[in-house]
């Protein structure tokens, strides 16, 4: 399973880290404090701590350890 989030208008991107936190998927921005954007790999429940301006957007992208991105980028 490879998640991915992000945003086609031309926003300020800023590159969020993703990790596995149990039954979630936590991504944190690394420029903002506060930030956060957990994804529940079971219930698919999103919840969004931290706020960001409207021109800003965050994105990442997460697969499991040994499960390799084939060559697309993030749009």
């Amino acid at each position: 399973m490879e998640i991915r989030f992000s945003n086609p208008f031309g926003a300020t991107r800023h590159r969020c880290e993703g990790r596995r936190e149990g039954n979630w998927i936590v991504f944190r921005c690394p420029l903002c404090p506060g930030f956060e954007r957990r994804i529940n790999l079971v219930t698919g429940d999103m919840v969004r701590r931290g706020e960001d301006a409207d021109d800003l957007l965050h994105e990442g992208s997460w697969a499991p350890v040994g499960l390799k991105e084939g060559g697309s980028t993030l749009n």
